[in-house]
């Protein structure tokens, strides 16, 4: 394997499809702004999150609420992700009330 096609593959998987941003769109927004491929600043983003995971992961939430391009699709990734903890917190309570009534049913 070459360096170029080693080069190409990493350019390739952070690029996903073309026009479609991988979470909330903060890399490519940032990458259009600045006049960059989005699989560049994805690249970067990736290695400074391996350094600095906390203080990345929270620019990264921030900056999905501040951009203009990407301020509606992260409204809806964590209205989607309240939904699904909603869900899951419903139906973990529920099998743990049933696990428990059933104990107590048994105990009698």
């Amino acid at each position: 394997m070459t360096a170029e096609s080693i080069f190409q593959e990493i350019r390739q998987a952070l690029n996903g499809r073309p026009g479609q941003a991988l979470v909330l769109g903060v890399c490519k927004a940032i990458a259009s702004r600045c006049k960059l491929e989005a699989w560049q600043v994805r690249l970067v983003a990736l290695v400074l999150g391996l350094v600095w995971t906390f203080p990345v992961f929270a620019a990264y939430v921030i900056l999905g609420f501040v951009l203009p391009e990407t301020e509606q699709r992260s409204r809806d990734f964590f209205r989607g992700l309240g939904i699904m903890a909603r869900e899951t917190a419903g139906s973990l309570t529920s099998s743990l009330g049933n696990l428990i009534g059933a104990r107590r049913r048994r105990s009698y």
